[in-house]
């Protein structure tokens, strides 16, 4: 089996000097000098970035949030690794490359599918702590207090990334935990040259960040720079005591000790025995039939289910003559599917253990012909409401995604978060590890955004043990044979499910090839604030004069789209080109 990888300078780079003992080719260059990527260097002679961002292979493929992350899936792939280590050890990886899109303290979603085993849906999203009630972030007269959910300790729910994906990789993978951990460990210890992204996180949230953290991401008392070198050496030794305990470890071990001894001076806000108490929730994914296709998604309190309304909306609308023709009737159609998907989310949304969310009807055909039919009359009439102009929040898109398939048809979708930019901005001394603040996916009050301008209800409301709902949606689609198509998920925020819906579309609707489906220019519409959000590269084709019912605002969507899919022999993988990531693959 030979290692299929491009002759292009950045690869070249990337493989020299980030080469590891696993890949025997490379064996001999392997040292202990610390990694020198920092950018992707310009790719010479290149005419789009499809060459770096797009790659083809017949055995496996991994598209991933950075280059590293992806090299440490198939470092463990070539000793023998199967899908679910290529996840783990990818997973691992990803924590120490993006510690302000995710992390070991963050949590996520993941739905597996092992054609000759079966599929899972693995939920090991954060959980609101035993002293998480609604009241712990009001004031006395019922007002929120600002910012409690956003930053600092108390925004932390109970992290679940550790726990899943040990448990994913002990059910289902084949190296012992020492072969998985080993990429990330040497990342953290060795170290690597902080990139653009990155930079810009640590300087955006250098004076909101505790002495640990500091420590950590500065040098010489200021924000450690673009090209510089990044040690997480705490990090190192939480991963040393993850390989010797495993799971244990995030029950009783060392490293829950020192959080339950930082939460000592934040009124013991999450204790040992939440962490004890944590499991993991497996399930079968949602499952639908989409535009030809079988989908397999997370079901709720993931925002899979929205997704697929979305789609099904779609497809009722699409086939009513009454609806304008051209691009004008398209912006309608997938516009207005997006409004009531999220009215569906604003709504109804949240921890299906605490709350019955009509999963059965949400994705009938009965539904999307009700919904329809009040879409189509407000299309035949003229009646628009009027649009009511909301600013719009900053949003934070940190967040990542894995896509992972091979040819055995074997496939991973992984979303995992620390919710917003490096989460609480605290870090737990000790541990190398940053707080996630995923208590702002919660509906702190009734119809109060979040940090994406997203809307709940009661059913979104803080409770203990409580699992927030979220917009990651992580799929897998099956062709009309039961082949693993595609794989598919992203980072971003409100953007997620749309950002997927819109690669579906011009993927599976307008045929274009996986590359041009991914960095094709979208279209996002959220419910509140009642706007549709337009890449300007498009400005061109859906001018404001056209779309008079709409208030359009015009602005750079950054949410990240990472796929797979299967094209008769051939495996094509994906990083979208707004990111630092990189397709790999045999």
């Amino acid at each position: 089996m030979n290692f299929i990888f491009r002759t292009s300078y950045w690869l070249v780079l990337l493989l020299f000097f980030n080469s590891c003992e696993s890949i025997p080719f490379f064996k001999d260059s392997f040292n202990s000098k610390p990694t020198v990527f920092a950018t992707l260097p310009q790719i010479e002679g290149a005419s789009d970035k499809r060459t770096r961002y797009e790659f083809s292979g017949k055995e496996i493929i991994i598209a991933s949030d950075h280059p590293l992350a992806s090299q440490a899936g198939m470092e463990v792939w070539k000793q023998g690794g199967n899908v679910v280590d290529v996840f783990a050890a990818a997973s691992f990886a990803i924590s120490v490359l993006r510690p302000h899109s995710t992390g070991l303290f963050g949590g996520g979603f993941a739905v597996v599918h092992l054609p000759a085993k079966g599929k899972w849906a693995y939920d090991f999203r954060e959980r609101s702590p035993k002293k998480g009630v609604a009241s712990f972030y009001l004031k006395e007269d019922g007002t929120v207090i600002p910012e409690k959910t956003l930053k600092g300790p108390y925004s932390a729910g109970v992290p679940g990334t550790v726990q899943g994906i040990l448990q994913i990789q002990k059910q289902h993978g084949k190296l012992p935990l020492s072969s998985i951990l080993a990429p990330a460990l040497r990342y953290a210890r060795v170290g690597f040259s902080v990139y653009g992204d990155l930079a810009f996180a640590i300087t955006k949230t250098w004076q909101q960040m505790n002495p640990a953290m500091q420590k950590v991401f500065g040098i010489d008392n200021r924000a450690i720079r673009e090209g510089e070198l990044l040690v997480q050496e705490d990090f190192a030794k939480t991963l040393e005591r993850i390989m010797e305990n495993a799971e244990k470890e995030f029950s009783d071990g060392e490293t829950v000790q020192l959080v339950s001894r930082y939460y000592s001076e934040y009124q013991e806000f999450i204790t040992l025995e939440d962490f004890k108490n944590y499991q993991v929730k497996v399930s079968d994914p949602l499952v639908s039939s989409v535009w030809g296709h079988t989908i397999l998604s997370m079901p709720p309190p993931s925002s899979g289910v929205h997704l697929v309304t979305m789609m099904h909306l779609y497809s009722e609308m699409q086939n009513r003559d009454t609806f304008p023709k051209g691009d004008v009737g398209e912006v309608i159609r997938i516009t207005e599917a997006m409004r009531v998907a999220f009215r569906d989310r604003a709504e109804l949304g949240g921890d299906p253990l605490y709350t019955n969310i009509p999963v059965s009807k949400l994705l009938s055909q009965a539904y999307a012909k009700e919904e329809t039919n009040e879409i189509e009359r407000k299309v035949v009439s003229g009646s628009w409401p009027p649009s009511q102009e909301e600013p719009k929040k900053p949003e934070s898109y940190n967040t990542t995604h894995i896509s992972i398939l091979d040819k055995d048809g074997n496939a991973v979708s992984t979303t995992q978060s620390v919710n917003g930019i490096f989460g609480a901005v605290q870090m737990v001394p000790g541990t190398g590890l940053i707080l996630n603040n995923t208590m702002d996916d919660f509906a702190v009050a009734p119809g109060v955004p979040n940090l994406y301008g997203l809307v709940g209800s009661k059913a979104n409301s803080i409770e203990p043990g409580k699992t927030p709902l979220s917009s990651m949606s992580p799929s897998i689609l099956l062709d009309s044979t039961g082949k693993t198509k595609i794989v598919i998920g992203a980072p971003g925020g409100s953007q997620i499910p749309t950002s997927i819906f819109n690669t579906l579309y011009r993927y599976l609707i307008q045929k274009r090839d996986l590359y041009e489906s991914v960095s094709y220019p979208r279209i996002h519409h959220q419910f509140r604030p009642d706007q549709i959000f337009l890449d300007p590269e498009i400005k061109d084709s859906y001018p404001q004069s056209e779309l008079p019912f709409y208030q359009v605002q015009y602005i750079r969507h950054r949410a990240k789209v990472f796929a797979v899919t299967r094209e008769g022999d051939r495996l094509i993988g994906v990083s979208d080109p707004k990111g630092e990531g990189v397709p790999l693959g045999f």
